[in-house]
């Protein structure tokens, strides 16, 4: 799994493909259900540019909406930070926790993406039952997360700030693409948009290309799934 982070911006591959490959490891390797990663703009706003589902999408949105939750505090502060039960902190995150229930999930957990003293964004990994994680799977989770934060930021100096966020605003414009393709895709199938994705996912990984050029591809009906 590292390996596979390491080498997602080589060859071609960048910000979107990285963080795909982290949320996909996630729950592949840990018993989180639902992973998704934020990350900042130019500006210090959050926006979603991973999950492994529109849930997850969801209940990100709702605490960009609200500048609240777990994952914003997490990137605020730099820290890991639990959530053994949704309803233990319904008094401080309401909506987190509304959006959270509806979504089928019981409790969270969130790590920044920061390496030294950079924070460039967050991931929130969730279970659909009351519990925490093991120590053992948080400590890989912080591993894993340290790796894409590092494949990120490799690619230039570590002062070269506007670069950073010239290759944030790429993503974010990338995952704009992407959500069209889903759309369009979940529309031509009559499936449902993480089935979409998942076409694009497979097509991207057989054929060793970028998720962005797979969407774009689709939307421009150059491609077809």
């Amino acid at each position: 799994m590292f390996v596979d982070l390491a080498d997602s911006l080589r060859g071609g591959h960048d910000v979107i493909d990285t963080m795909d490959v982290l949320v996909q490891a996630t729950v592949t390797h840990t018993r989180a259900s639902e992973a998704a990663v934020v990350l900042a703009d130019a500006g210090g706003s959050l926006h979603v540019v991973a999950s492994t589902s529109e849930r997850s999408v969801d209940v990100e949105e709702a605490q960009i909406g609200t500048a609240s939750g777990p994952c914003v505090a997490a990137y605020a502060d730099g820290h890991l930070l639990e959530v053994p039960d949704v309803h233990g902190v319904v008094d401080r995150w309401p909506d987190f926790v509304e959006t959270a229930e509806a979504s089928g999930l019981r409790a969270a957990a969130a790590i920044p993406l920061t390496v030294r003293d950079r924070t460039i964004g967050g991931m929130n990994v969730f279970l659909r039952e009351a519990g925490r994680l093991s120590d053992v799977e948080l400590v890989l989770l912080q591993a894993m997360t340290h790796v894409a934060t590092i494949s990120v930021l490799q690619q230039r100096d570590a002062d070269a700030r506007d670069e950073l966020a010239d290759q944030l605003q790429r993503a974010l414009d990338a995952r704009v693409t992407i959500e069209q393709a889903k759309g369009f895709l979940a529309y031509q199938h009559e499936t449902g948009v993480d089935q979409a994705f998942a076409l694009i996912r497979d097509h991207a990984r057989r054929h060793r290309v970028r998720l962005r050029e797979v969407a774009e591809g689709v939307v421009r009906r150059e491609l077809s799934l």
